[in-house]
Formats: structure tokens, sequence, C-alpha cells
């Protein structure tokens, strides 16, 4: 029950957790550790049978989560009384014989479930510094106890771990009089870089620097070339030292502003941290000791808050790096990371769209597609197109991403020395694209309702062809590509879309000098026919305005009379209209393993609950937009020219809301493919080929195809080989916009003035009200004249937006979904505020000025 450090084999995690494996397997692999021992699991059964006999754990586990608090407060007062047996006690002074009696102990925790890549519990369990031998047991109690703590229990909670388990193992380990100590991560924490590593110090013990007593002196060094490119010295008033006898003190500093470590320690270090990393194959923060000149390892832990890249996407340390731009964080509007089956339709999607830049070869490409994440390469785009054809390309997102690829310095860090064989041509391949677009764009510019007309007859022959094309049998990868087929006729063939980018120009340049026309020339595209994304919308405010659909309970009695057809002829002529044309829509619908409307109608019922109808967002925007315009010809008029800006304001109605259509028809692409690939589901679960249908969405498509042509093909072998380089990325929730191949995360100064936050200009007007800060939505209730503010948003945060007095996005161009919705309803809104759902707390007054992009805090939440 009792292992050293020089245990071999090393014992198993469930015995000793990770913190004490951890000290073990650096203690073989030749580490400087102090010497010590871990009491495993077994050793303290005697004490958690104690715990778990008395009735404070059976009101614990009987507790509701709001009493969590008191419930294990009495679960940590029983173990007061906890002594260590006869037989635990000669063990534990066996193992104490074998280390220095003349030092005095550190006691510290080893849950098997802390200190995993996944879950760290960091600061969760009770450490004990300076134990000398009479005080042992006491410090023993104190770890072990920890384990019942309301933080342990709140974290295990929020993880999905079990509560009704708890396992403990407890370090011993000796003393070390230190010098100096702190932490040090392998990676930098601030910026997410592999090749930094940031150093933590303090005289005395470490104990200052990890609980955040004193502002420590930070070193940050640059790993491959070995050199302190940052350092800050800190005044450190005070530090914790140990006590001949046992026991710690605080002490002042003799010299606060003093460097505690030297370059060659500061060096050594980090250098350390690296070992470690190189050890254990992932990054690390540990926890060191210098005495006497001698360095010491005291703990190493994985890190895992911090963005891991897929191992094709990262370069080797001193190469050339590469930059990434994350293309679903920046135009989809979520950050989450697609499926295996929706990465590999959205990436050939890609291809379909820009054949000619959207080289997908890997990190040799214009296009990055790994692990259901999807990039820009703009190394390899700069390389191949120069920064004209990248500005091109960032110049409709939002101002921070400009910003930074503005300040990026490609020459120096991120231009391929040589250009890589697929993208050689890549400027010729563009012409060429472009050059056969141009018969359709002409004939849009020139009779602009004639091409209008034309598509929509297109759209919806190619639709009905695409659900006649569904229905066959065929291997789903190839029917994926005759129904891409489809969506590249309508690229080729909307080029009445181009219209409105050739008059919005000639508008601006008429009204440049004056402020009052150019938010009128927002409100234009206010409204808009032909945009399936407000057509939704309204259509939706349709529904929710029934009489019948309010006396419904809930989203059971909803689905129950949808199903037998129980409501009146005239509500259900309305819903069958909206699920045949927007049923296949909803959160995440780019990806195909996102449920659609018409398969989830409780939570369909919710949506139209939620929207206030009272407001009449609908109405309001249709007022707005014929008050512009009136007001627009009016100065126009007063210039002499209003013929010519009434032709340019009715080409810019007309035809700007097609924008949407090619990206609305791929979403009928993918609901068609999801439910052909959800019949294979089942047909392969009956086979016995796959234990679960939703396993079908961790297939590419290409292996879904494999498995129709080849029953011999191992399914479950494929979704192993797929899931497996992905799980480490799972827990990274909020993705960085620019990051490069070395994980360094580019990121653009928040633009505050003491007029406010500033940010992108996207919709016009000035609102007040309440913040409402979503994370996702639905997940609570926006109210009348509260503002939405969210990173961003696609086109299943639409029902929202009629509730919202006004938008702030932190992330999204004026061409964003959250960006044409805004301005669809009227809506003020700024985008571009990196950070801003951190900034701004639900229930404070805010003010957004969508005229000048400017967001003003007006008080703290209410």
């Amino acid at each position: 029950m009792i292992h050293p450090f020089s245990a071999a084999p090393v014992p198993a995690l469930d015995l000793v957790g990770g913190k004490a494996r951890s000290l073990i397997e650096a203690t073989a692999a030749g580490f400087n550790v102090p010497a010590g021992f871990v009491l495993d699991v077994d050793f303290f059964r005697p004490w958690l049978d104690a715990v778990r006999a008395g009735p404070a754990w059976q009101a614990f586990l009987d507790c509701a989560d709001d009493d969590t608090r008191t419930a294990c407060d009495a679960v940590k007062a029983s173990c007061a009384s906890l002594t260590l047996t006869d037989g635990q006690r000669t063990e534990l002074e066996s193992a104490l014989g074998a280390l220095n009696a003349e030092r005095c102990f550190a006691v510290r925790s080893s849950s098997p479930e802390e200190d995993l890549e996944g879950t760290s519990f960091a600061g969760g369990y009770e450490t004990t510094l300076g134990v000398a031998p009479n005080t042992l047991e006491e410090a023993l109690r104190t770890s072990f106890t920890s384990v019942f703590d309301e933080r342990i229990v709140a974290y295990k909670r929020q993880h999905g771990m079990a509560t009704d388990d708890p396992r403990i193992a407890v370090i011993v380990q000796e003393q070390v009089p230190s010098d100096v100590a702190g932490v040090a991560f392998s990676l930098n924490p601030q910026n997410n870089c592999y090749d930094e590593a940031v150093i933590n110090a303090n005289f005395g013990l470490g104990e200052t620097v990890v609980n955040g007593h004193v502002t420590p002196d930070t070193f940050v060094v640059e790993k491959v070339r070995g050199e302190i490119v940052e350092r800050g010295i800190a005044a450190k008033s005070h530090a914790a030292w140990l006590v001949n006898g046992g026991g710690t003190e605080e002490r002042d500093n003799a010299e606060p502003e003093a460097a505690c470590l030297t370059d060659e320690q500061a060096l050594a270090v980090a250098q350390l941290a690296a070992d470690a990393e190189a050890h254990y194959g992932a990054p690390m923060d540990i926890e060191w000791a210098i005495h006497e000149q001698a360095l010491y390892l005291l703990q190493s832990r994985p890190i895992t808050a911090y963005v891991p890249l897929p191992p094709g996407m990262i370069t080797e340390p001193g190469a050339r790096k590469n930059l990434y731009l994350d293309m679903i964080v920046l135009t989809q509007g979520f950050g989450d990371s697609l499926s295996v089956l929706g990465a590999g339709l959205w990436g050939r999607m890609l291809v379909q769209m820009k054949a000619e830049i959207m080289v997908d070869a890997g990190a040799e490409g214009t296009v990055v597609n790994m692990d259901g994440r999807q990039y820009f390469n703009l190394s390899s785009m700069v390389r191949a197109l120069g920064m004209s054809g990248v500005g091109s390309l960032i110049k409709t997102y939002d101002t921070p991403t400009r910003r930074i690829v503005d300040s990026v310095d490609f020459d120096a860090e991120y231009r391929p020395e040589k250009l890589p064989q697929a993208l050689k041509g890549a400027r010729w391949k563009m012409l060429k694209s472009v050059v056969r677009l141009l018969p359709s764009v002409i004939r849009g510019l020139v009779k602009v309702e004639e091409s209008l007309r034309d598509y929509e007859r297109l759209f919806e022959r190619d639709l009905a062809s695409g659900r006649v094309l569904a229905g066959q049998e065929m291997p789903f990868d190839e029917m994926q590509e005759a129904l891409l087929v489809l969506f590249q006729n309508q690229l080729q063939s909307v080029g009445a879309i181009a219209a409105p980018y050739a008059a919005r120009p000639r508008l601006a340049r008429l009204f440049r000098d004056d402020a009052e026309a150019q938010d009128l020339l927002v409100a234009l595209e206010m409204d808009l026919p032909g945009n399936p994304t407000a057509e939704m919308g309204r259509r939706m405010f349709e529904l929710a305005s029934f009489d019948e659909l309010h006396g419904t309970e809930d989203g059971a009695a909803f689905e129950a009379k949808i199903r037998a057809r129980s409501y009146s002829a005239e509500f259900l002529s309305a819903y069958d209209a909206y699920m045949e044309r927007f049923g296949c829509r909803g959160i995440k619908e780019i990806d195909i393993a996102t449920p659609r409307a018409y398969e989830n109608l409780p939570a369909f019922f919710d949506q139209l609950r939620a929207i206030d109808l009272g407001k009449g967002a609908m109405a309001t925007a249709e007022r707005r937009r014929v008050e512009a315009h009136e007001r627009l010809f009016e100065i126009a008029g007063a210039r002499g020219k209003e013929k010519k800006v009434r032709k340019l304001a009715n080409t810019i109605r007309s035809a700007a809301g097609y924008r949407e259509a090619p990206k609305f028809f791929f979403i009928q692409v993918v609901d068609l493919l999801r439910r052909r690939a959800l019949v294979l589901a089942e047909r392969l679960v009956a086979a016995g080929r796959m234990d679960d249908p939703q396993q079908v969405f961790e297939l590419t498509p290409f292996q879904l195809g494999e498995a129709e042509r080849d029953e011999g093909f191992d399914l479950r072998a494929a979704i192993e080989r797929n899931l497996s380089t992905r799980r480490h990325l799972d827990r990274v929730r909020d993705w960085p916009r620019v990051i490069d191949s070395r994980g360094k995360i580019r990121r653009p100064p928040l633009s505050e003035t003491e007029d406010g936050l500033v940010g992108d200009a996207i919709a016009p007007g000035t609102v007040r009200g309440r913040a409402k800060v979503l994370h996702a939505p639905y997940e609570k209730p926006l109210e009348e004249g509260e503002i939405l503010v969210t990173r961003a948003s696609d086109p299943g945060w639409t029902p929202i937006f009629v509730n919202a007095a006004g938008v702030v996005l932190e992330v999204g161009g004026p061409l964003q979904h959250g960006a044409v919705i805004a301005r669809e309803y009227g809506l003020p809104c700024v985008s571009g505020l990196d950070g801003v759902v951190n900034l701004i707390e639900d229930g404070q007054m805010i003010e957004v000025d969508g005229s000048n992009g400017v967001v003003r805090i007006l008080d703290e939440a209410a």
C-alpha cells in the first residue's frame, strides 16, 4: 500500500493517482526529484469505509445541488475523528525510515482523477508543507479530507465525473529548504506558443507563487534558441520559508525588487520544463526549487488549458512556420469542431466553391481540413497569390482579424521559401475561374431582374433533381459528389448578385460627405427579398403568431398534435410550408451531424414560443426601411441625383438578398445527405457493423461509401482511427481566429477609448438596454429591451434576433450571418470586439452605437 518513488514497475494510475505516478516516472527517468513515497488508494480504504458508514455520507448522496456545500462540510467534519490503524502506522513508520530524517516533509494529494490530460483539479486538494514527523498524521488527514471539499465535488460534476466513489492517494516527500522556487510552463499560457517556456519565481518556498500571495518574477524563454525574450522583475514583498523543527513562516524579503533568478538559472528551469515535456510527450506545468545551486523537480502535471493543433498542422521547432486563419469561427459563427462526416462534406464543398484557390493539400495547401477544423493557410496563400490576394480574402472579415494579419511580417516568419507543388499556377487558375464567371456576372449587371428569375428557376429545378438523386441507391460518397455538382451549378449561375457589389460603392461615393446618408444606405438592406435566412425568420414569426400555438402546453404536446394533425388547417398549412422549405435548418446547420428542425419538434416549439410577438420586429424593420428610402431619396433629390439613386437602390434591394441563396442550397444538400446517412446507419447497426446509429457521423464520406461497397470493411476500426486524433481537441471551445504552426495565437489589442469599446459599425442606430450574454442559443431567454451579446452566430440564431433591441458580436465582419440579420431587422449592431463576452456581464446597462461602431458600458450589472 506504500510505494517509494523508486518503485518498479510503476504502480497503476488508479492506485496511486496522476501526481504520484508522474513523480515515480520522473525519478526513473533520472530527473532530480526529492525522495518520497505515496500512500495508495488502498491505504486509505479504512478511512473511506468509516466515512461511508456515517450519516453525513448518506445525506451527501441525497442532497440537492444547492445544498452541496452544507453536505460536503458535514462529511469533512466527520473526518476529524479519523486515526491511523495500527497496521497503517506500522507501514508508514517503515517507509519513513528510508527518507532523510533531518528534513521535514511536503504532504500532497494524488487523486486517480487529478492531474490528467483532461482534468487538473488545480488548487482543489490540500497540501501541507514543513510537516514534522509528529504532525504527519494530521497532514495526511487534511489531504484525505479535501477529497470531500465542495470545490472538488463541483469540478467533478462540471466534467461529468462520478461523485459517489471518492478515491485518494497521498504523497509524502522530503521538503527541499529552497532558496528560490516557483512554477514553470513548457509552453506560454498567455499566447499558447509551444516554443516559449514561462517561469514564475520568488525567494524561499514556491508556496507564495502557487497560492498567488505575491506578484512573482516572470521570465519568458524561447526554448529553441535558449534565449530569455522577456523578463519582469516584481516587487516581491515577502516569501515563505521553512522553520527548523517543522512548519513554515512568511518573512519580508530584504531586497524585494532584486531578481530571484540569474539568467543561467532561468535557462536551466526552462530546460527542465522542456525536458519534462519531451519525456511525457505533452506540454507540462512543473513546480521546481533551487537549494544550494541544485535544481529539483517537485511536481509535474499536464497542461490542460491550451489549444492543441492536429499533428499535420505543426511544423518542427525552428523551421519556417505557417499562419492559419480559422474559417469556421469567422464565417459560420460557432466554435465547435465539425463531425468527421461533416468536415469531409464541408471540405469538399469549399473545393467546389473556390477550386482554384481552395487547394486541400494538407499543411502545404491553401486550405487545411483536419480533425473537424478548417483553416486558410495564409502562408501558402501569400506565397502563391501575394499579399494582395490575402488582402482580398480578408477584407470582408472583422477589424480585429484584419489588424492581426496586417501586423504580421510574413517575410520574417511565415512566407514559405518555395512555392508548394500543389499551388503552382494558382494565379492563372484563379484568373480562369473569374473568366468562367464573366458571362453570368455581365448578364447579372445588365439584366438584373431577368437573371434573378432565371436563378430562382435553376434553384428549384436543381433542388428537385437533388431530391430525386437522394432517393436512389448509390454509395454515399458518390451521392455526395453528384449533389455537389448541382451546388456547383448554383455558384456558376448566380451572377445577378454581382449587381449590388457594383451599386454599393457608387452610392457610397455619392454620399461620402454625408453621415446621415451613410446610415441610410445600410438601411437599404433591411427586410430584403430573396434572403432565405430572413424569410425563415418571417415564417417563424408567422407560426408564432397563431393563438392555438400559445394554447399548447409544452413541446411534447406540440409534437403530439403535429403528429395527429389536430391543429387547424390554416396552421398546419403554414407549418408544412415552413418545414418543406426550412425544416433543413438549425444551429450549426453546416454540420451533417446536427439534427434538423423537423427532427426535434419540442425544441422547435420552444423557439417559436421564445419569439417576442409584441416587439413587432418585422413591421418595425419594414417601417424603418421605407422611412430610410424616402429620406435618402429626399437627400438625393436636393443634390439632383434622385433618379440615379433610385436605380441603384432598387438594384441593391432586388438582388442583395440572394447572396445567401447558394449557402441555403448547400444546407438543403446537407439535409438530403443526412437523411441518407441515417438510413445507412440503421442498416449498419442491424448488420452488427456499428453499435450506434450516431457513429455514422464519425466516418468520412469515402469510408461510408466503402462500407456500402465492401461488406468486409471494418467500420469500428475506421471510427477509432478517426477519433483518436480528435479527442485531445474536444475540450477546446473558444478557438482562436489566427494561430501559427507552433501554436502561437495572434491576438489584436481590444480598441478601447474614453468613449467606449470600438469595433466595426455593422448596422446603424443607437440603443440602450440591459446586456444578455449568450454563449449558446436559447441557454436563457432574451427579454424585451435586452441587447444580445455573443461571440458569433449562425442562421439558427435568427429567432433570437427577433427579440433583441441591439446586437454586439465578438467575431464577424459585415457579411457574417449575424451582421446580415441585424441589418435585415434594423437592429443597431457592432462587431469585431475581441473578448467582449468576458468584458460585458449580464444585466449591465450598455449603449450600442451601430453608426460609429462603439459600445459603451454605462453601469454595473443589475
